[in-house]
C-alpha cells in the first residue's frame, strides 16, 4: 500500500498541470472577453465612448496578450502563491478567495457533519427495519427530501422566521455586524442566521444519505456471506455492525472525492437565494462576467479538491476493506 500511496502522490503533479491547463482553456471557450463585456455594460449605462478605449483597456486588463502567454505567466505567478487580480473587483485573487473561504467551510461543513451524523444512522435503522412503519415513514420522507430542492426550502424557513421573528434572515450576519470584526456578540448572530442554510441543505443531504445506506446495507444483508455468519450462530448485532455496516460504508466513502468539492461548490442556488458570503456566489458572478483569474483559480480549487477527495477516498477504503489490493 505504500508504493500505491507514492505513485498516486507522484501522478498528483502532472494531473494539477492538466487541471490548470483545463481550467484556464474552460475559462477562455466564451466568446468575447472581460474587456468586451465591461464596454457593453458602460455602454447600457450611457458611457457611449468607451469603446474608444478598449486597446487601453486590454493593456490596463492584461487582456492585450495571446492566450498562451497569459497564461504561460498566470501558471508562473499561480506556482508562486499568485493568483493575480480579479478583473471586476481590482483585488488580489488570494485576498478574495480567503475572505469567503472560512464562512463557506462553516455553512458546509456543518451540513456535511449533520447530514453524514444523521443520514447514516438512519439509512442502518431502516435497512434493519425494513417495512416496518419507522422504515415507511423514513422512506417518504426521504423521497421529499431528495424531490424538494434546498433552496426552495431554504425559502420556506425564510418565510417562516420572518413570521415568528419579523427579520429577513437573508446572509449570515446583520448589517451591523457584516464588517465588525469578531466577538461572542457576532458568533450568536452567526448562529441566528446560519441554521436556515444548514437545516435546508441538512434535509436534503440527509435524505440522500439515508437512501445510499439503506440500500446498500440491504443489498449486504441479503449477501451469501451474511446468510452463512447467521447460520453459523453470530450474534445479529455482530452481523449488522461488524460485518454488513463496514461493507455497506463503500458507496459513501467512495464519494468523498465529490464531498471536498461540494464543501466549496455546493448548494450555489440556495448561496445565492440567501445572500450568503460564500465562495459558490463569486464563482457565479466570476464567470459570468468573464473573470477568468477568479474563476479560473476558484475552478482549479474544485479540481484539486476531486483530485485529493478522491485520493483520500482510496486510502479509507483500503482501510475499510481488507480485500482491497494495490498490486
Amino acid at each position: 500500500m505504500g508504493a500505491y500511496i507514492l505513485r498516486r502522490l507522484l501522478t498528483l503533479v502532472p494531473t494539477v498541470f492538466l487541471i490548470t491547463v483545463l481550467g484556464f482553456i474552460i475559462m477562455e471557450l466564451p466568446p468575447g472577453d472581460y474587456v468586451d463585456r465591461y464596454i457593453l455594460q458602460q455602454q447600457a449605462q450611457g458611457n457611449t465612448g468607451i469603446a474608444d478605449q478598449e486597446a487601453m483597456l486590454r493593456v490596463r486588463f492584461g487582456l492585450d496578450k495571446p492566450a498562451a502567454v497569459r497564461f504561460t505567466h498566470w501558471l508562473g505567478a499561480f506556482a508562486r502563491g499568485d493568483f493575480g487580480d480579479s478583473l471586476a473587483q481590482n483585488r488580489p485573487v488570494r485576498t478574495i478567495i480567503g475572505e469567503r473561504l472560512l464562512l463557506t467551510f462553516v455553512v458546509s461543513f456543518c451540513a456535511f457533519l449533520l447530514s453524514w451524523g444523521i443520514g447514516i444512522p438512519l439509512g442502518i435503522y431502516s435497512a434493519t427495519h425494513q417495512y416496518s412503519k419507522g422504515d415507511n415513514f423514513l422512506t417518504v420522507t426521504a423521497f421529499l427530501g431528495l424531490g424538494l430542492p434546498d433552496f426552495l426550502i431554504a425559502l420556506i424557513f425564510l418565510v417562516l422566521a420572518w413570521r415568528v421573528s419579523g427579520d429577513v434572515l437573508t446572509g449570515l450576519f446583520s448589517s451591523e455586524f457584516t464588517t465588525a470584526s469578531w466577538s461572542w456578540a457576532k458568533f450568536q448572530d452567526l448562529l441566528r442566521h446560519l441554521w436556515i442554510p444548514v437545516l435546508a441543505v441538512i434535509l436534503t443531504g440527509t435524505a440522500w444519505v439515508m437512501r445510499v445506506m439503506r440500500g446498500n446495507l440491504l443489498d449486504v444483508l441479503n449477501s451469501n456471506y451474511i446468510q452463512a455468519a447467521r447460520a453459523r450462530g453470530v450474534p445479529e448485532r455482530v452481523v449488522v455492525w461488524k460485518h454488513g455496516v463496514r461493507n455497506a460504508l463503500h458507496p459513501l466513502v467512495s464519494a468523498l472525492g465529490q464531498t471536498l468539492v461540494w464543501l466549496v461548490n455546493g448548494f450555489t442556488i440556495t448561496s445565492i437565494v440567501l445572500d450568503l458570503p460564500t465562495i459558490q456566489t463569486v464563482y457565479l458572478n466570476a464567470t459570468l462576467s468573464q473573470d477568468i483569474f477568479l474563476g479560473g483559480t476558484i475552478l482549479i480549487l474544485i479540481g484539486l479538491l476531486v483530485v485529493i477527495g478522491t485520493f483520500l477516498a482510496d486510502i479509507l477504503l483500503a482501510w475499510l476493506d481488507p480485500r482491497i489490493r494495490f498490486s
